[in-house]
């Protein structure tokens, strides 16, 4: 039985189009399964941005048992020791941008499209409390971001709570959201 997350990494990224196959196949068959490793990240869920938006391309969610696992040895010896692969698609990765959350609630884990977006502190308040299938968190701001990025590499992804509501026949979104399609998801078994 797969154990509950307290915690949400949200991580956005772009990348140098030059290396996108590569970085696709490294992604999903190298990075994403080396972060299962660790005890604590429960699991891993893939995006890709359809269409324009204000977000990066690419949109990864990890469950996490709290924010705390990022501070954990297991995940810190990832950073400080990356693969040969891994230390070829640093200086590739664009627009990247970390988000350490508590994980208020996840009911979207299953579909197929999102849309996701953010929001000002008192812009939750106005949030429909009606949706049955979105991912709700609450953003920790005090997180640190990722020791290697270079300059030029990072872009903020302003907000305060992160939203992500399933698509399904009949929903409408607000213009602020960016809508992804699901390429994977991850999990320990």
């Amino acid at each position: 039985m797969p154990e509950h997350a307290h915690g949400l990494l949200v991580l956005w990224n772009d990348v140098d189009p030059a290396v996108e196959v590569e970085y696709e196949d490294w992604h999903a068959n190298e990075h994403v399964p080396e972060r299962l490793t660790v005890p604590g990240i429960f699991w891993a869920r893939r995006y890709e941005r359809v269409g324009d938006g204000a977000m990066p391309r690419y949109m990864t969610l990890y469950g996490l048992s709290d924010g705390a696992v990022l501070q954990s040895e297991a995940y810190r010896r990832l950073l400080r020791e990356p693969t040969p692969a891994s230390r070829r698609m640093r200086p590739a990765l664009r627009s990247v941008c970390r988000w350490v959350c508590e994980l208020l609630e996840d009911r979207s884990s299953e579909a197929a499209s999102v849309a996701a977006r953010t929001l000002p502190l008192q812009g939750f308040e106005r949030l429909s409390q009606s949706a049955e299938r979105r991912t709700v968190a609450r953003r920790d701001i005090g997180a640190a971001d990722l020791p290697w990025l270079g300059g030029g590499q990072s872009s903020s992804v302003e907000g305060d709570w992160f939203v992500c509501e399933a698509q399904h026949a009949g929903t409408l979104f607000p213009a602020t959201a960016t809508v992804f399609r699901r390429l994977c998801i991850s999990g320990k078994r």
